[in-house]
């Protein structure tokens, strides 16, 4: 009996021993697991001393991009921010060499309003404490838009969202399935060389756009436009929810002493003209541009001694919002579509917003600088250059008037035209 005992003993427990051995398999494959996504950091958020920055221009970060954006925006050491939706990720350009040695960042988001642009500015700020100015795109019709993303974007996944399970969170991109299949998404990315939309300054610098600038005009931006323009005239008032956010986002800055520019990224002429063509109740968006510059003028009467918040305003019938469409085939100089310009047009923007010089006078034209007091001068500017656009580009205009033609409103799309991800 003693003997039988004994060899229980050595043998020990055969489900013990299985519990072990399948402990012991988990924990290490959680260990490579680890130690390869640490090693890729496929999304930007789990740097390590190990972690090899050869894939840092390979990362597969569009599926993820609220997450990866976090990354970059805690991981790295910024001096300059980009913030806003897929018109700054695409148009501002962080490597634009006018910025010196500034360390500059594009934390740009599709379909990013401002009720995420804010809370995004606030996370830059908490993780950046050497940031010296932060440049807040705000779109045309945000502030009188319920349009809200975030639920189902990935928002409240990523980082960005502080109130979440962080523990949780940060676990899962260490060594989350998920993770593993971005990281071997970068591997096989840099093994073959294949490009990838976003920089490793967060810039979508690639495959915006595989359709000529006529034909997303004509299939999605115009109708989408007429869409739209119906639905305002139903129900067209300012977004209490998203006014708030905007003023949120200016506070903190004043209160850090950071320099903030609210810039209002641009339209081509060929979309903006289907407002009033269509008899939008505020065809030149002024009430979104009044809200916007009297909550500016607020805060920074209630913060003196911090450098004032600036609004600039590029959505105009401007000659270079009025470049001519071209042909289908033919690439436009400043435009990917109706509603996102390219680097070309950014660059310029960023150069009047930091003051560098310009050699082309329209270009040294290009936008204004709002004020409530400026307002009313602003909307007719607006409409002065919209008169001139249906001189001045009268193809263009009767084409637009075309293309609503065929379309009835009814049957135009019901959500913003999404340039391929």
């Amino acid at each position: 009996m003693g003997d039988a005992s004994s060899n229980h003993r050595r043998r020990g427990n055969p489900y013990r021993r299985l519990t072990l051995g399948l402990l012991g398999a988990s924990l290490f494959i959680l260990a490579v697991f680890a130690a390869f996504n640490t090693w890729i950091n496929p999304l930007w958020v789990t740097p390590t001393p190990w972690t090899d920055e050869s894939f840092a221009e390979h990362r597969q970060i569009y599926s993820s991009i609220r997450t990866a954006k976090a990354g970059l925006a805690r991981s790295l050491e910024w001096d300059v921010t980009f913030v806003g939706s897929s018109r700054v990720a695409i148009a501002l350009d962080p490597a634009n060499p006018n910025l010196g040695d500034l360390r500059a960042v594009n934390l740009g988001i599709s379909g990013g309003a401002v009720t995420e642009n804010g809370p995004i500015s606030q996370y830059v700020l908490d993780h950046q404490p050497e940031i010296q100015k932060i440049i807040l795109g705000l779109d045309l019709t945000d502030l009188t838009s319920d349009t809200d993303l975030s639920r189902n974007a990935g928002f409240y996944e990523s980082p960005f969202n502080e109130q979440g399970d962080s523990f949780e969170r940060e676990l899962r991109y260490v060594v989350g399935f998920s993770s593993a299949e971005a990281s071997w998404k970068t591997l096989r990315a840099r093994t073959t060389g294949q490009p990838t939309p976003y920089t490793a300054l967060g810039h979508w610098a690639r495959f915006r756009s595989v359709d000529p600038v006529r034909t997303i005009l004509r299939r999605d931006s115009v109708p989408f436009a007429m869409r739209y323009a119906r639905l305002r005239k139903s129900q067209l008032a300012l977004s209490e929810r998203k006014v708030a956010a905007l003023r949120e986002a200016v506070r903190a800055c004043l209160k850090r002493s950071v320099e903030l520019v609210v810039a209002i990224p641009p339209n081509h002429a060929a979309y903006l003209c289907v407002f009033p063509l269509a008899g939008d109740p505020d065809p030149y968006f002024m009430i979104d541009r009044k809200a916007a510059a009297e909550v500016i003028a607020e805060e920074n009467a209630n913060f003196p001694d911090s450098p004032p918040v600036v609004l600039w305003d590029f959505n105009s019938y401007h000659p270079l919002n009025s470049e001519s469409i071209p042909p289908d085939g033919t690439p436009a100089k400043y435009w990917v579509d109706g509603t996102h310009a390219l680097e070309t047009l950014g660059d310029v923007m960023l150069a009047r917003i930091h003051g560098w010089p310009l050699e082309d006078p329209e270009e040294q034209s290009y936008g204004r600088i709002l004020t409530p007091e400026v307002i009313d001068e602003r909307e007719a500017e607006i409409d002065a250059g919209y008169q001139r656009y249906q001189t001045e580009h009268r193809d263009d205009w009767l084409w637009v008037q075309k293309v609503m033609g065929e379309y009835d409103s009814t049957d135009a799309p019901s959500t913003p035209p999404a340039l391929p991800q």
